[in-house]
């Protein structure tokens, strides 16, 4: 049994008709079967714009997901970071009271020299002992 055509005709402009021309051309088929597939090919995509929106879905579920772990991963990060800072800043304490202790025993030794010194006679200190 053979299919009834219709014809449908389509106004186009000059340019318009040779671009379908050529695309027709590059895929080897007739300007009318170009036209068709086309048509078809998009409402094939139609139908399958629901699985792609059930994928595209599931994709974000996926990326939300990996978002909310790298904004815990941050979040530890910026706490360790303070943790590392609070010690830094202990450590810098302690040296700095370390050095200020050793400071204040060089100055009691360089004055106990002084002083000792100071005790000595005029000929002690010349010819030392």
């Amino acid at each position: 049994m053979t299919e009834n055509r219709v014809q449908i005709i389509i106004r186009t402009t000059d340019t318009e008709r040779d671009q379908v021309k050529k695309m027709a051309q590059e895929k080897d088929v007739s300007m009318n079967q170009f036209i068709l597939d086309a048509i078809f090919d998009s409402k094939d995509d139609s139908t399958s714009d629901s699985s792609d929106s059930i994928s595209d879905s599931r994709m974000i579920e996926i990326l939300e997901g990996q978002l909310a772990k790298k904004d815990e991963q941050i979040e530890q990060m910026q706490k360790l970071l303070d943790q590392q800072q609070q010690l830094t800043l202990q450590t810098n304490q302690q040296i700095q009271y370390l050095q200020l202790e050793e400071n204040k025993e060089t100055e009691k030794k360089a004055e106990a020299f002084e002083e000792k010194e100071a005790k000595k006679g005029f000929f002690s200190r010349w010819f030392g002992s």
